[in-house]
């Protein structure tokens, strides 16, 4: 058998050795296991180009490149149903049910759609399940691989597995082409959000979030797009997701939907976005839009159980633009866990609106189906714990089959004023071309 070396087991070498746990793990009664160990695989890797599915590649702000890639195990539930606009108790106990059984030092993944009118339902189509790999950049930059095996795996369907994971990653390509971005606001756009502030005017709702696509000129690998993105915004989360559906989106979002670790448990409201000159000028418009957010929030954690929310309002810089922060922590009870939280708030007004039933009406023949855009991913932690990070999909793009769309929205309230609403949604897109624009010296 070879040894590892000073970068860790050659890829072949690693499936070797697999073969041998596998084996023993057999000849035992307890065969779950979580196997982590250096690989020697390329510099600035990735799998972005491979087709591997489900994949997520999950950056956290100014934090080190993981990736996530098969599939152990999935949850059966893949609708949440809504049951007085909040996540249906059978469905939720499903899914926590469903975690706990591992009762693994790995992180399961979730990633939800947004909301669908499904007949009298409204749904939100998910998908969770428990990677076969995750690979993650070292401080030291080794790349470590954690491998899950579950005993009732076929060892030899393992091993096949693994060396196909493995051999998809490889260094991310770049590209010294710029990627020139330019949107055209179109008399259609300024009709759709007129007769959305109208409705609302008409008492309808009380905010809608509206949101529209743009091609992306050119033909781009994924892992281009993807390192530059990563480059440019060190300050998001940039998250990479393609799921076996064809689903995909690729971002880098200013917004966590909740981050739960020990007792604490952190999420934010984000809306008003601009300079931060405008940010900072009084604006009755975008403070009541940020209040709303901000309201339902604090209204489902204290009906969840959280204890002694702390508020601290900011501006935050993300890229070209600003956004109006409230940062909310507090400490979350026994039965409070990330899933919950995730699930209870998703999505919040700043992604649809509200009433969340009503502002979903209005939007179904004013925009295209969003998918996984104003949808949320994240990482949910197999050890009982209830910990776990999930953070809003947005400020982003998506293969096609047409090419790459950027999309991007803005909140609507009854005193909105339609061209300053487009013209919001052109900064944000703005931003997304300027993410992608050029790879970093």
């Amino acid at each position: 058998m070879t040894a590892p070396g000073p970068r860790g087991w050659q890829p072949d070498a690693f499936v070797d050795h697999v073969m041998d746990v596998v084996a023993e793990l057999n000849r035992r009664h307890d065969r779950r296991l979580v196997l982590r160990a250096c690989v020697d695989l390329p510099d600035d890797w990735t799998a972005a180009d491979s087709g591997i599915v489900p994949r997520v590649a999950w950056r956290p702000p100014h934090g080190r490149q993981s990736e996530a890639l098969g599939l152990a195990r999935q949850c059966p539930v893949t609708a949440l149903r809504w049951q007085d606009d909040a996540p249906h108790p059978d469905d939720l106990q499903a899914m926590q049910a469903w975690i706990a059984q591992y009762q693994l030092l790995a992180d399961a993944l979730l990633a939800c759609s947004f909301p669908e009118q499904r007949g009298g339902e409204i749904v939100v189509p998910l998908q969770l399940w428990l990677p076969r790999l995750w690979v993650t950049t070292l401080p030291d930059g080794r790349v470590e691989v954690s491998l899950v095996l579950l005993g009732e795996d076929d060892p030899e369907a393992v091993s096949a597995e693994l060396r196909v994971l493995l051999a998809a990653i490889q260094p991310h390509q770049r590209s010294v082409a710029p990627l020139q971005f330019v949107d055209r606001t179109e008399p259609r756009h300024l009709e759709a959000v007129g007769q959305l502030v109208a409705a609302m005017r008409a008492g309808e709702a009380h905010k809608v979030v509206w949101s529209r696509m743009r091609a992306v000129p050119g033909t781009w690998l994924r892992s281009t797009l993807a390192g530059r993105m990563r480059a440019a915004r060190p300050e998001a989360w940039t998250v990479d997701v393609q799921l076996a559906d064809g689903q995909n989106f690729l971002c880098a979002t200013p917004e966590l939907l909740v981050a739960c670790e020990g007792e604490e448990i952190a999420t934010m409201a984000l809306a008003g976005t601009g300079s931060r000159a405008q940010l900072t000028a009084e604006d009755a418009r975008l403070g009541d839009e940020h209040g709303r957010v901000r309201d339902f929030v604090l209204q489902r954690l204290t009906a969840l159980g959280v204890e002694a929310p702390n508020l601290q309002t900011d501006i935050a810089n993300a890229g070209p633009l600003a956004h109006r922060r409230t940062q909310i922590r507090g400490r979350r009870g026994a039965n409070v866990d990330a899933l919950t939280v995730a699930l209870t708030l998703h999505p919040t007004p700043a992604l649809l609106g509200l009433p969340r039933k009503e502002a979903l009406a209005l939007l179904a023949d004013k925009e295209p189906p969003r998918g996984l855009y104003g949808g949320c991913l994240g990482r949910l932690a197999c050890d009982g714990s209830g910990t776990g990070e999930v953070v809003v999909l947005l400020r982003g793009v998506m293969a096609t089959p047409d090419g790459w769309q950027a999309r991007a929205g803005a909140g609507l309230v009854p005193d909105s004023v339609p061209a300053d609403e487009v013209a919001e949604i052109a900064q944000k897109l703005a931003a997304i071309g300027q993410s992608l624009a050029a790879e970093a010296p």
